[in-house]
């Protein structure tokens, strides 16, 4: 069945036909615009719930994925206007209100935190704006010295609007056997999720379940937040997943948190928003990946970035080589092969890190090559990056788009099933011919 959507004056700059009409067929692959035509999010999505059967399951699930999508491009446009782009102001408002002579100041700490804070608080209003949907927001804090350190920070909070501990951020993470709490917000109950060190700040993730709905989300408010004093890029990421109980709402915050626990290859869609140079929204329901750019004169993400492909092969390799002490023969030896032009392709690869994740990701599915976070025996013997909301739904990402991904080993690491909320893993992304050439050299 064909269907369409009309289009209207208030954004003719982006929806162009002859006849005035955008035409969509199967709402899976088929979903074609003329080529010259620029269409928004929010007109692209209803077109692709129009482009389904009136009444069928498949329309009732598309209604329920664009709820939740259009409640990440709400989101993404507060981060864009009142929190991201405006970091360093509000980190000089709080050193001013917090500095004395008694009192020791991170500055990177405290900015990281507020940040946190703030993006958890954003997205969470977002994802209530629709009234489908219930949250909890696992913390982990039981430490008490973390615990005052948020709360302080949430105190000094000024909110514009509206707040991710990440480096890789992610160089600040450690590993520890101990196991923690973790804080549901708002009801502050607390279930034993991980094993990292007590004592470390943590990202603000969201568990979203539809009211009314079979899907269940898990969002990374603001990856890379600890970057973005120094102005380099954040993100958002998301992963959204299919409730297989019975397609029963979920009952509890226990419950909720169960459901999540899945490998990657489940997912029913995933994606991410970049805030850099530009606001750019990417994202998979599973018939390839598409990316939206914010148009900030007319306020909207639109279309600019369809069907995006990751090159066979990159000349591109992104890490933290400061770890490799730690690392295996076999992934120095792959680095040095291609540092020196020495492997398959016979070109000396570039390197190029940024040290937030969805930046360099984005970097690797637009030009291709290979993005690594290995293990290592010195600082992070489990991997740094979380499996469940980093590394398998940009993984997802990598693989709609043409790619691959590993964990441990030359495992796959989109069937990895994560056993705690904050699960750390190995992980490796990048373009086919890439990732089969790494896996020559893994043990």
């Amino acid at each position: 069945a064909v269907s369409s959507v009309v289009t209207d004056t208030s954004d003719a700059q982006y929806f162009s036909s002859t006849d005035g009409v955008v035409m969509a067929t199967n709402y899976r692959s088929d979903y074609h615009l003329e080529e010259e035509a620029r269409v928004t999010l929010t007109r692209y999505l209803n077109g692709l719930v129009q482009a389904t059967e009136q009444g069928s399951v498949d329309r009732q699930e598309m209604r329920d994925l664009e709820s939740i999508l259009l409640s990440v491009q709400m989101a993404a446009k507060q981060f864009h206007s009142n929190l991201v782009n405006r970091a360093g102001i509000n980190h000089l408002s709080a050193r001013a209100i917090t500095t004395d002579a008694n009192t020791s100041y991170d500055p990177r700490s405290n900015s990281q935190i507020r940040l946190d804070l703030l993006s958890t608080d954003v997205l969470q209003n977002a994802l209530r704006f629709t009234g489908k949907l219930r949250m909890i927001s696992p913390v982990k804090s039981t430490n008490s010295s973390v615990l005052k350190r948020e709360q302080k920070a949430a105190a000094q909070t000024v909110p514009p609007s509206t707040t991710d501990n990440n480096e890789h951020e992610h160089e600040h993470e450690h590993e520890n056997s101990a196991e923690e709490d973790v804080v549901l917000n708002p009801s502050r109950a607390t279930i034993s999720v991980d094993d990292n060190k007590p004592s470390e700040h943590q990202p603000g993730v969201i568990i979203a379940s539809g009211l009314d709905s079979k899907y269940v989300a898990c969002l990374d408010p603001l990856d890379g937040s600890g970057n973005a004093d120094a102005a380099i890029c954040t993100a958002t990421i998301f992963g959204i997943f299919a409730n297989d109980a019975d397609e029963t709402p979920l009952k509890d915050e226990e419950e909720l948190q169960q459901s999540v626990l899945k490998p990657g290859k489940t997912l029913r869609a995933a994606g991410y928003c970049l805030y850099s140079s530009a606001t750019i929204l990417v994202f998979s329901i599973g018939d390839g990946v598409h990316g939206f750019t914010l148009d900030p004169q007319l306020g909207e993400f639109v279309l600019t970035h369809p069907n995006i492909r990751i090159p066979e092969r990159g000349n591109i390799y992104s890490c933290n080589e400061a770890n490799s002490e730690g690392w295996s023969d076999g992934i120095n030896r792959y680095l040095k092969a291609v540092k020196t032009g020495q492997g398959q392709s016979g070109e000396k690869y570039t390197s190029r890190y940024v040290g937030s994740m969805v930046g360099d990701i984005h970097r690797t599915l637009m030009y291709g090559g290979i993005f690594l976070y290995p293990s290592d025996t010195v600082g992070h013997p489990k991997g740094n990056l979380q499996l469940l909301y980093k590394s398998s739904p940009l993984g997802y990402l990598v693989e709609q788009a043409g790619g691959k991904c590993l964990t441990s080993g030359k495992a796959d690491l989109l069937a990895a099933v994560p056993k705690k909320i904050h699960e750390r893993a190995p992980c490796f992304f990048g373009s086919p011919d890439d990732i089969d050439e790494l896996k020559d050299y893994l043990d």
